[in-house]
């Protein structure tokens, strides 16, 4: 069984032993700090790949959570972290902040232990996904050639995070835009190609079936045979990467920005990250079934990625 290092943060001495308990099960390790700055320090004693996932209150003296979020997104070696917050402000404009900064996830108390158990697994999950991403960028960023133009079918995950990982080399930020990238094609797979509903998600990720399910519907006949289209194009150091599934659409426009009525779910956060953090230019059409993203080139810039 794979063991992950947790770091739970909060001022309120109660708070902080209840979320010890919700999550002690035998594959976390947990560490605990009373406020931000504390959890810094400790965070930086240790490598960047040591914590899996940060769960954090608010308000607290003498590092807040949306400081120490702040920190942890500057740091290049740790920005990808999954950092969740928890507060009892339901301030939607203070969610969307958050958000924005680079929350993974913002749980409003009081938390459950089943709501905590689901979302800290959702973000390991996600976080894995990721730092598999990153590795397979760092391995292939010197033989990648420059591209100007081509088409890729793939059906499953992993083909998606190869796929991302491959393109993203095309750009100045292959590590946060091959997230990006890997949101909107795991997309194309999970609701497009395989018609797994909203709801159906939740409800597998609650019962750590999701990945279960995939496999048996990527075996089903009415399935199997579909695949995803990836157009790409490079012009003047911009990329354009449309992406076409072959389900019957949905309604994207919800999943663009935030919504506080989806704050409590355990996933529905990838579109509007991915538009918010990994590129200029989102745009669905085709009844939802096609995405177009556009990076452009840094400001100043014209040099090709090596």
């Amino acid at each position: 069984m794979k063991h992950y290092n947790l770091l739970l943060i909060d001022d309120d001495l109660i708070s902080l032993e209840l979320m010890s308990t919700f999550l002690d099960t035998e594959n976390f390790h947990l560490f605990t700090a009373p406020d931000g700055q504390a959890a810094y320090d400790l965070i930086m004693q240790k490598s960047p790949g040591f914590f899996s996932c940060i769960v954090s209150d608010v308000s607290m003296p003498n590092l807040d959570g949306i400081g120490l979020l702040k920190r942890i997104k500057e740091d290049e070696n740790r920005k990808v972290l999954p950092f969740i917050l928890q507060t009892s402000d339901r301030n939607p404009e203070n969610i969307k902040k958050t958000l924005e900064l680079g929350a993974f996830y913002y749980l409003i108390k009081p938390i459950t232990r089943e709501t905590l158990k689901s979302v800290v697994n959702a973000a390991l999950k996600d976080y894995e996904n990721h730092l598999e991403t990153h590795n397979t960028v760092q391995h292939l960023m010197r033989i990648m050639p420059l591209m100007q133009a081509a088409t890729f079918h793939y059906k499953t995950l992993d083909e998606a995070k190869s796929l991302s990982s491959l393109l993203a080399l095309m750009t100045h930020d292959p590590k946060n835009i091959s997230i990006g990238l890997f949101e909107i094609f795991a997309n194309a797979v999970e609701h497009g190609n395989l018609g797994i509903t909203y709801d159906e998600k939740t409800a597998l990720i609650n019962q750590n079936q999701l990945n279960a399910d995939i496999q048996r519907r990527l075996s089903l006949p009415e399935y199997r045979d579909k695949f995803v289209t990836v157009n790409v194009s490079m012009e003047n150091h911009k990329l354009q990467v449309t992406v076409t599934d072959m389900g019957n659409g949905f309604d994207f426009e919800k999943y663009l920005e935030f919504s506080i009525d989806r704050i409590m779910d355990n996933h529905g956060r990838g579109i509007m990250m991915a538009k918010s953090l990994s590129f200029d230019e989102l745009i669905y059409s085709n009844g939802g079934r096609t995405v177009s993203c556009w990076v452009h080139p840094p400001v100043n810039s014209a040099e090709k990625v090596d």
